[in-house]
């Protein structure tokens, strides 16, 4: 490969329709060669799958990256129409300017919607195609919870998925999707399978270290070979409420679209004999209120990490549920952490009180299933006060800056809640509670408004069977029969369970 010239094209957002709108505000927007030069700095805000992109093209040897746009926007509600019509708009005008490309490389998590759009990703790979031409090599890395469509099949010669949960190989991925480019840019001309498998798993049976996913995801990977390129096994994201909604298996071969079919419909064929198994179980809220009340009286029993299931922020939780706070208060629990609940307005007064002063407090939360969302505390204390920037020091997104705006430690009785002022962290860090004083071994009940990331690093502290999925009311709440979905196509299992089902082997 030879100064070959590759577009770097950029969207991200995980869309949950029972969320608030994700306006133009919200998204981070980078043109440009400023892609080019945060993607080789010391430390890069790039996503890690394309940081990963640019290691193993520069190792590759001398390409010329044409970056066009970067329009991130994590977790939130639908994504504001006109924005992302815009944007996709400027893409295909930046991609006419740019021509001639050899190819291109899409940075996508595949699960948005706008409001007028049910798959903008659809039509974001339609639109780059229609701007580069039926021949050039178009590859795309996705999250496992996107929502393939068949027009994103159809308009991408290959699609790499992540294969873990909590997501630890993002950067691995992007390595991939280099070697992919290269080897179309030498002449490899991909046959792809591709089959829907009618499973609308509840998040929590994603995880990958164990379970149904994990599994179905190690025997495809076990298939990896000279002739099958790649095996991505994208689970889908219930929120989004698509008719794209599915487990959906691509298969990549070298040359054999045979091949492909077979591994696919092999893949289908297992995935939709262990649907039982995608079932799973939460911990009400009353067991989990006890066993923090335990642990905080018994130093000799482990510390546990409550999971709030019903707010999870990486999924378009609004970061402010009451429920947990509400209960462990009650409780009178003892040596307890909220790790984070976003309240601009709580930040912004205990700001103007000032460390170690008093004040009543008023927690605005979400309307979400509440005939009251707000809970008065008449005493509060203010323990620390922190601008909201720091760098994540482990995990996979090690090194990266975050910054959450102002934020605020108070102190409600035995429990420390840590409030942010801006969207809450989607990557839990310890390094963000240190910021704020608070040692980790003090710690006994943690309680975390995510699902699986903090697995990742909070493993350290908290075995796993101390890490316990609490069934908390809220738009994402995994128990996936209390949403109203209007759209996911029916029957799909487990939201229905009397149906059969079998995959069609298309061998032409």
């Amino acid at each position: 490969m030879s100064n070959k010239r590759v577009a770097l094209i950029g969207s991200f957002l995980e869309s949950n329709r029972y969320s608030s709108v994700v306006n133009r505000e919200r998204f981070h927007v980078t043109r440009g060669d400023s892609i080019v030069d945060d993607a080789r700095s010391e430390s890069p805000k790039l996503l890690k799958e394309g940081q990963g992109f640019f290691a193993a093209m520069d190792a590759f040897g001398a390409w010329q990256p044409v970056p066009v746009a970067m329009i991130i926007g994590g977790a939130g509600g639908s994504a504001e129409h006109k924005f992302i019509q815009e944007e996709t708009a400027n893409i295909y005008s930046s991609l006419l300017a740019s021509s001639p490309v050899d190819a291109v490389y899409i940075l996508n998590h595949g699960a948005m919607i706008t409001t007028d759009d049910e798959d903008p990703d659809g039509t974001l790979y339609e639109t780059v195609r229609r701007a580069v031409g039926a021949q050039t090599p178009i590859v795309a890395t996705v999250d496992l919870h996107a929502n393939i469509s068949q027009k994103m099949v159809d308009n991408a010669d290959i699609i790499v998925s992540y294969i873990t949960d909590p997501h630890i190989d993002q950067f691995e991925r992007g390595q991939e999707a280099a070697e992919l480019v290269q080897q179309m840019l030498d002449g490899l001309q991909p046959k792809v399978s591709n089959i829907r498998v009618p499973i609308v798993a509840p998040n929590v049976s994603l995880l990958t270290d164990h379970g149904p996913y994990g599994d179905l995801i190690d025997f495809g990977q076990s298939k990896l070979s000279h002739e099958i390129l790649n095996v991505s096994v994208v689970a889908g994201f219930a929120y989004s409420d698509t008719s794209t909604n599915g487990l959906h298996i691509i298969v990549t071969a070298r040359n054999s679209q045979e091949a492909a079919d077979q591994l696919c419909f092999t893949l289908a064929k297992k995935a939709w004999s262990m649907r039982q198994r995608f079932l799973w179980h939460l911990v009400p809220i009353e067991s989990a209120i006890q066993r923090a009340v335990n642990v905080g009286h018994d130093a000799k029993k482990a510390p546990i990490l409550l999971a709030d299931l019903g707010d999870n922020v990486g999924a378009g939780g609004p970061g402010n549920t009451l429920w947990l706070l509400e209960a462990l208060i009650k409780a009178k629990a003892k040596n307890v952490v909220i790790g984070s609940f976003f309240d601009p307005l709580l930040v912004e007064k205990a700001t103007t009180t000032g460390i170690g002063k008093p004040f009543q407090a008023t927690f605005k939360g979400d309307t979400w299933d509440r005939e009251n969302p707000q809970l008065v505390i008449d005493r509060v204390t203010v323990h620390q006060l922190h601008s909201g920037k720091f760098y994540i020091k482990s995990g996979p997104l090690k090194g990266m800056l975050v910054n959450a705006g102002p934020v605020c430690l108070l102190q409600v009785e035995d429990i420390s809640v840590l409030v942010t002022s801006r969207r809450p962290i989607v990557w839990p860090d310890p390094s963000y509670l240190e910021a704020l004083g608070i040692e980790m071994s003090t710690i006994r009940t943690l309680v975390l408004k995510c699902r699986s990331n903090y697995r990742a690093v909070f493993d350290k502290y908290f075995a796993a069977e101390n890490m316990i999925e609490v069934d908390t009311p809220g738009r994402t709440s995994p128990v996936l029969t209390r949403h109203d979905f209007k759209f996911i196509p029916r029957p799909s299992y487990p939201l229905d369970t009397d149906f059969e089902w079998h995959p069609e082997l298309n061998l032409d």
